[in-house]
């Protein structure tokens, strides 16, 4: 196994890890609010207390994390969609908990005076409103991408990579084959700049008569 795509597999691992320990971190944080004894409110005034001032720090990791995932996979899969998955349901909390800070901000209290409520100072509500909004919106939109991203299928252009090497094989060049390779696939992804340097150097071994030394390096840019 390659080089890069040793880096690939690591960089995928570790992105699901830490995208799904943020995502269970969101999740408990979230049930401890809605966790709390709020008896006298109604629902949406429980809504609005538990997440008008919940905190976006785990889902910006877990946002980091699935974006790493995007990086290092190629194509859909289980991967992609359960990252698609999650990544859709922290982008809606985005809007909802953003929602919830213009609410409670402009209304200044949730609940009765006279059961339980909850009063909020005027310096209290401007800073977690403008915070929660700076936050928030820019992760909800980021999540949503990579929900989009993530839940795509394979690009047909992988299926058009064999036909192209094969002509170019037939040719007998493993330059011509790389070359083909890359504008098909490699050209804009992630990996181009690896792909390029590859390339470059398959050029130089084969006007040096080194076959066996451009092949290898052909197999690793194949890989990645």
């Amino acid at each position: 196994m390659s080089t890069g795509r040793r880096r690939g597999d690591l960089l995928l691992a570790g992105g699901l890890a830490v995208a799904l320990a943020a995502s269970a971190d969101t999740a408990w944080s979230l049930h401890a609010r809605f966790a709390l004894d709020l008896e006298g409110l109604s629902a949406l005034e429980r809504a609005g207390v538990a997440l008008w001032d919940f905190r976006p720090l785990p889902t910006a990791v877990f946002a980091g994390a699935a974006v790493a995932v995007l990086l290092a996979r190629d194509g859909a899969g289980p991967t992609g969609g359960l990252i698609a998955v999650l990544a859709g349901a922290q982008a809606a909390l985005g809007l909802v908990v953003s929602a919830a800070a213009v609410v409670v901000a402009a209304s200044g209290s949730v609940g009765s005076r006279d059961e339980l409520g909850f009063s909020y100072s005027a310096d209290e509500r401007v800073v977690t409103l403008v915070t929660q909004l700076v936050a928030w919106l820019p992760l909800a939109v980021l999540l949503a991408a990579v929900a989009v991203l993530a839940a795509r299928p394979p690009s047909d252009s992988s299926l058009l990579v064999p036909e192209a090497a094969q002509g170019a094989a037939a040719q007998g060049s493993v330059s011509a084959e790389m070359e083909a390779l890359w504008e098909a696939r490699l050209a804009h992804g992630p990996r181009r700049e690896r792909a390029r340097a590859l390339l470059a150097r398959i050029r130089a071994l084969e006007e040096a008569g080194d076959h066996a030394g451009a092949s290898e390096l052909a197999e690793e840019m194949r890989e990645l």
